[in-house]
């Protein structure tokens, strides 16, 4: 007796899994993508009398920017997994697979590079990051609130090794004497030590701290003198197996994914062989 044709092949289970998974994944990216352009739109308006093209350039490596980016890759990538499962569409659900692998093969080179050269990925990530949120940290709002939220949460200055020394990188915190700028020598008031204590905020506990004839050991009573890197790799230290569990998790989850997208696939391809 030959088979009937509403007899499948394809789970139920595996199907309706991938398809909730995506669509809160889908929900998140959307999510993510309209907090960005909130920031894109604040930006750009903060922004407004400048050319074109500067404006652009901020805007796209501004955090709103990098948001939107963000967010359109986890909305698409993760739209074709919850369309592809909801409609056993191989076409996207082998563009889900592919775009999980490719993430997963870019994790793993990232953290082998990380383990092999752990200096010089340390060396690029400073030197992209100083000149990103130091050296402009003016020129967006988004960025200052960033730059501001670390160094308060890990209590730190500035971002490489060199601590709050990083902010002669920036134009209106260079010690040029030539300078009109009142901040000039000093660092933003988010690098000051809070005392627990104290009744009020010295916005300007920063201002000339980094005059020469202000010692390391006198500026540290004062600010934090460490770079923002280094506290994160202490608080990652401290909590390494925290950490290591937040990203093994994480990795297992990818995986996971991964093999009931492939699994699913199979599974339509088989039932359609049986079909036709």
């Amino acid at each position: 007796m030959a088979r009937r044709r509403d007899y499948t092949h394809v789970s139920q289970c595996i199907k309706w899994t991938l398809f909730f998974f995506n669509f809160l994944f889908w929900v998140f990216g959307m999510l993510i993508m309209a907090i960005g352009m909130y920031g894109v739109v604040f930006t750009a308006q903060d922004l407004y009398g400048l050319k074109s093209v500067e404006i652009a350039y901020i805007v796209i490596t501004d955090l709103s920017g990098v948001m939107v980016a963000l967010g359109s890759i986890i909305f698409i990538v993760s739209f074709a997994g919850c369309v592809g499962a909801l409609r056993e569409n191989l076409f996207l659900l082998q563009v889900y697979f592919w775009c999980l692998t490719i993430f997963l093969i870019a994790e793993l080179l990232v953290a082998i590079a990380c383990i092999i050269f752990p200096w010089k990925s340390r060396e690029i990530l400073e030197s992209v990051l100083s000149k990103t949120l130091v050296e402009e940290y003016r020129e967006s709002q988004n960025k200052q609130n960033f730059v501001d939220f670390l160094q308060k949460e890990f209590e730190c200055c500035g971002i490489t090794s060199e601590g709050y020394h990083d902010w002669d990188d920036n134009e209106y915190f260079h010690c040029n004497k030539s300078s009109p700028s009142a901040e000039k020598c000093g660092v933003p008031p988010s690098c000051c030590i809070q005392q627990k204590n104290m009744s009020h905020f010295d916005v300007m506990c920063g201002y000339n701290i980094r005059n020469k004839e202000v010692k390391v050991h006198e500026a540290s009573q004062v600010i934090n003198t460490v770079g923002c890197i280094t506290s994160i790799i202490q608080f990652l230290e401290s909590n390494l197996y925290f950490a290591a569990g937040i990203i093994f998790g994480i990795t297992l989850f990818q995986m996971y994914v991964a093999h009931q997208a492939r699994s699913l696939m199979d599974q339509i391809s088989l039932q359609r062989a049986r079909w036709y």
